[in-house]
């Protein structure tokens, strides 16, 4: 339920959880709204001929700024509602506590006459910036559309958007008190911005909605819309997304040497999908007068078939320090980020027992001491996906008042192997192997290995 004291902003300016409505903070908190979201809307349609036409459009949207990054946990998951605490062992023989005593309880401050107290160090905190800023997308795409035979038609075009005060990675938050690099220094308190302020150790979560998203695609198709018992539709997709991503401190303190390519992109996608009537039986191009015992055998059937081919996903090389005490920087150990070398990063002979290079040296170089790697985020591309699906329908009508529908379905039918992603670290024995398949419905079960399905509906 709302009400005073039922809520609390952090302030990075001060350091002071702002509890809403006591003192003189207000109900609304500390944070100021924006109003100014102009949202304008521009459509264009011309025909050029009478079996031309051209389309472009342009326009602004706003985002609700979900997972808390315009209200919800940045304000009920802090300090006076909530606190999150670390309790740690106070030796390796000793336990932190026991099930029937339980942790000690937070203590939670109380704030005084201006509705504020100080965030203590150890217990986290959610943050925002001020005033508030709405999460934007600017999309805007130019079509031609041409018919070239009466139900043939073929459209390019081109598609973007520009995503402004968007999530960092995959949101909502990023650690704005993440140590910073400072060579030498190995006391990860001492590199944190607010210990030097506030004394905090704790990580800050901000939901700044201050990352910046960027799309841009040709797309094609060509459609024969559904006429002599025949109907197409393909696709293609040029594409590419990039993101600010956020890695624990790149965002924070190397912001170019996160931004790269969407986990999800892919570079092409190709899709066609068909339907065809088989034309013999009662009511097709032949054997329309067949009799109903040889149309039920022979008569009827019909063929789906969906043909699905996309390039493969990006991910990002890493390698295992080999002297941890000689690198002092943030991407030092399991899971770093190598140095760009030369020569294909790519295994000669691309497959899964090996896909990348392997091994440091070439196209994957140790970075300098003291230095982060500069190999850029999502630059190496794994297998690509094909799939054939495809189905088969059988229509009859015994009686004019029944009629009964068998169907079959396979999906990826020739049980194509779609590999998944291979092992990155290329310091492992395992490097640039692939050990497994392609996330199993991670997009409209596509990747899953041949599947069929048969179902009977009967209808009077």
């Amino acid at each position: 339920m709302n009400g005073a004291g039922k809520g609390g902003a952090l302030d990075l300016s001060t350091g002071e959880i702002a509890v809403f409505g006591v003192g003189g903070v207000s109900d609304h908190g500390i944070v100021d709204m924006n109003w100014k979201n102009f949202a304008p809307r521009l459509g264009i349609s011309y025909q050029v001929t009478p079996k031309t036409v051209v389309r472009a459009g342009y326009g602004w949207s706003y985002a609700l700024g979900t997972f808390g990054s315009i209200f919800g946990h940045n304000v009920t998951q802090n300090l006076p509602v909530l606190a999150i605490q670390d309790v740690n062992r106070p030796n390796d023989f000793s336990g932190v506590f026991t099930l029937a005593q339980g942790p000690n309880p937070p203590e939670f401050p109380k704030p005084g006459s201006n509705g504020r107290f100080r965030l203590p160090d150890g217990v986290s905190g959610k943050a925002r910036p001020n005033p508030l800023r709405l999460p934007r997308v600017e999309a805007y795409n130019v079509t031609v559309q041409h018919q070239l035979m009466e139900s043939v038609t073929v459209e390019a075009g081109y598609v973007g958007n520009v995503g402004r005060h968007s999530f960092t990675g995959d949101g909502p938050s990023f650690n704005v008190n993440a140590p910073a690099f400072v060579p030498g220094v190995a006391d990860s308190s001492i590199r944190k911005p607010f210990f030097q302020k506030y004394g905090w150790t704790q990580g800050i979560d901000y939901y700044c909605n201050c990352a910046t998203t960027k799309y841009d695609s040709l797309q094609t198709k060509i459609e024969k819309r559904f006429s002599h018992g025949y109907g197409v539709i393909g696709h293609y997709t040029l594409s590419r997304g990039v993101q600010d991503h956020d890695d624990g401190y790149s965002f924070l303190y190397n912001r170019p040497l996160g931004r790269g390519v969407n986990d999800f992109d892919r570079t092409h996608i190709f899709v066609v999908a068909q339907n065809f009537d088989v034309p013999f039986g009662r009511g097709r191009a032949f054997g329309s007068q067949m009799g109903k015992p040889v149309d039920v055998i022979l008569g009827g059937w019909s063929l789906n078939a969906i043909t699905t081919v996309y390039s493969g996903l990006p991910f990002n090389p890493s390698f295992d320090n080999p002297d941890p005490s000689k690198f002092i920087r943030p991407n030092a150990g399991p899971g770093g980020r190598p140095d760009r070398g030369t020569g294909d990063p790519y295994a000669p002979d691309r497959g899964r027992n090996q896909w990348i290079a392997k091994g440091l040296g070439g196209p994957f170089l140790v970075p300098a001491n003291n230095a982060f790697g500069n190999y850029g985020v999502n630059q190496l591309r794994g297998p690509r996906l094909f799939q054939q699906d495809l189905s088969v329908f059988k229509n009859f009508k015994p009686t004019e008042r029944i009629q009964i529908q068998i169907r079959a379905e396979a999906f990826n039918v020739f049980n194509h192997t779609n590999l998944g992603m291979p092992n990155s670290n290329v310091t492992s024995s395992d490097a640039g192997k692939i050990n497994g398949l392609a996330a199993a419905g991670g997009e409209d079960a596509l990747g899953l290995m041949r599947r069929m399905q048969f179902g009977f509906r009967f209808v009077f």
